[in-house]
C-alpha cells in the first residue's frame, strides 16, 4: 500500500503541478488576451486615423489644385484682358504715328498749293499792268492804224510804247 500512497502522492503532486501550470497558462492566455485586443482596437483606430488622413490630405490636394486652377484661370483672364488692352493701346499708337507721318506730307502739299496760288497771283499782279498797258497800246494803235495792222504791230511792244507816247 505504501506503493499505491506513494504513487496516489506523486499523482497529486501531478495533478497540483498541473493545475497550476494550468492556471498559469490560462492566466498568460488572458493576460495575452487583453493585450491583443488592446493591439486590434489600436490597429483599428491606427488604420481609421490613416484613412481619414488619407481622405483629408486627398480632400485637402483636391482643394489646393482647384484653388490653384482658380487663380491661373484668373491670372489668364488677367493677362488676356491686359494683352487686349495694351493691343488696342498699340493701334491708336499706330494710327497717331501714321497720322503724324501724313502730317508733313499733307502740310508740304498745302504748303505747295498755298504757293503756287501765291506765284499765281503775283503773276496775275504783276503781268496786270503789262496787259493793260498792251491793250492800252493797242487801242492806241487802232486809232492809227487800220485793224489787221494792228495786230502785226501787237508784237512789237517798243514800237507800241513809242507810238502811245507819241500819241
Amino acid at each position: 500500500m505504501k506503493d499505491i500512497e506513494t504513487a496516489n502522492q506523486k499523482l497529486q503532486d501531478t495533478r497540483e503541478e498541473c493545475s497550476r501550470e494550468f492556471v498559469e497558462v490560462k492566466n498568460q492566455e488572458i493576460t495575452t488576451k487583453v493585450p491583443k485586443e488592446k493591439i486590434n482596437e489600436h490597429e483599428q483606430i491606427l488604420r481609421s486615423k490613416a484613412e481619414s488622413l488619407d481622405l483629408g490630405t486627398e480632400q485637402k490636394l483636391q482643394d489646393d489644385f482647384t484653388e490653384k486652377n482658380r487663380k491661373l484661370q484668373e491670372t489668364q483672364t488677367s493677362l488676356a484682358s491686359k494683352f487686349e488692352e495694351a493691343d488696342h493701346e498699340v493701334q491708336v499708337l499706330q494710327t497717331a504715328l501714321e497720322s503724324t507721318r501724313a502730317e508733313p506730307c499733307d502740310l508740304n502739299a498745302k504748303y505747295d498749293t498755298e504757293s503756287t496760288d501765291k506765284m499765281d497771283e503775283v503773276e496775275v499782279i504783276r503781268t496786270g499792268p503789262e496787259r493793260a498797258n498792251q491793250r492800252a497800246n493797242a487801242s492806241c494803235l487802232t486809232t492809227w492804224l487800220p485793224t489787221d495792222s494792228a495786230d502785226e504791230l501787237l508784237l512789237l511792244p517798243e514800237v507800241v510804247f513809242y507810238l502811245c507816247l507819241s500819241y
